[in-house]
């Protein structure tokens, strides 16, 4: 285990105003793929995209809430295509939503066998969909790539034979795009990591043991209407966000409930385990080119953005 700040360095900061005309209240994902820089926020309690610029100022607000066409119930996901579109994902309404740059609604395509919880660019016409996995509830899909005219291409299915042979339910399935398309597939609540193509082939799992992770999972019952399901879920360790940077797979993962404690798994592209980082300025949120990116703890004012870079080791 090593601290955050040993490897490494905080490479600047960007304050988003949560008050004001336009705030942004809860930062759930945030991506910065866009050519200029700009920062495409999920804001979780509005239920709408913010499109801020480096400076941290909300320039445009993409989709509401509503079930019509470009409105959101349950958003969970976006990220920039690489022609400076927009795609959102939307559990409530099962459905992806794709934007111009300007805000308009290009289109909106049907999640069928999936609960829409997150996204990744796959191409410059294709994204890769995570979901839900339940199979009692008919989502057998951990994760599917998709065309922007909502065809399905290929299906992705775990080698986690522990989750499909219970009823667990997985709430979010999160899903990272590699060098030599490949995609990386993790869970919120195992820690186990699964490497696959992008045709769907899988590669390996990686069941390395984590840190801290306590992995409790009843086996012949569901984990999600019983009193005792949920306490336990509570005091769960939840795998989160992974973002891919240097050559490496970053993975948050931590406690959840109050006074929860998080940390870093580093992996590189074979998903060999190489550290876990404790002491996190914040959770993580994704990444660019150049550093990853983590979200503050919010305050009246303001939520911090920091990007944070790898130290370069003395004789490297």
């Amino acid at each position: 285990m090593r601290h955050f700040t040993d490897a490494f360095s905080e490479r600047g900061s960007v304050r988003l105003q949560s008050s004001g005309a336009n705030p942004v209240t809860a930062v759930r994902t945030l991506d910065v793929s866009h050519p200029e820089g700009h920062l495409l926020l999920v804001d979780s309690r509005s239920n709408d995209l913010k499109v801020a610029d480096d400076d941290g100022q909300v320039r445009r607000t993409i989709g509401r809430y509503g079930r019509g066409p470009g409105e959101f119930t349950s958003l969970y996901d976006a990220v920039f295509l690489p022609d400076g579109r927009v795609l959102a994902v939307d559990a409530g309404n099962s459905r992806a939503s794709v934007f111009e740059a300007t805000g308009e609604l290009v289109s909106d395509f049907a999640i069928r066998g999936q609960d829409p919880r997150s996204v990744v660019a796959t191409g410059p016409s294709t994204v890769a969909i995570g979901g839900l996995l339940a199979p009692r509830r008919g989502f057998q899909n951990a994760a599917a790539t998709y065309t922007l005219d909502g065809s399905r291409e290929s299906t992705f299915l775990p080698a986690d034979s522990l989750i499909l042979s219970t009823n667990l339910v997985v709430d979010q399935v999160w899903v990272a795009t590699l060098p030599e398309d490949l995609l990386a597939i993790s869970f919120s609540l195992t820690p186990e990591l699964h490497l696959f193509s992008a045709s769907g082939a899988h590669i390996c799992t990686q069941a390395a043991r984590l840190p801290g992770w306590s992995q409790l999972l009843p086996p012949d019952e569901p984990v999600t209407s019983l009193p005792a399901a949920r306490a336990w879920i509570e005091s769960a360790t939840l795998g989160g966000v992974m973002a891919f940077a240097w050559g490496r797979l970053y993975r948050q993962y931590g406690t959840s409930g109050d006074g929860g404690t998080g940390w870093l798994a580093e992996y590189d592209i074979g998903l060999r385990l190489l550290a876990v980082y404790d002491s996190l300025p914040g959770h993580l949120v994704g990444s660019d080119d150049e550093s990853l990116i983590f979200a503050g703890e919010e305050t009246i004012e303001d939520i911090p953005v920091y990007m944070y870079v790898q130290q370069v080791e003395d004789g490297s």
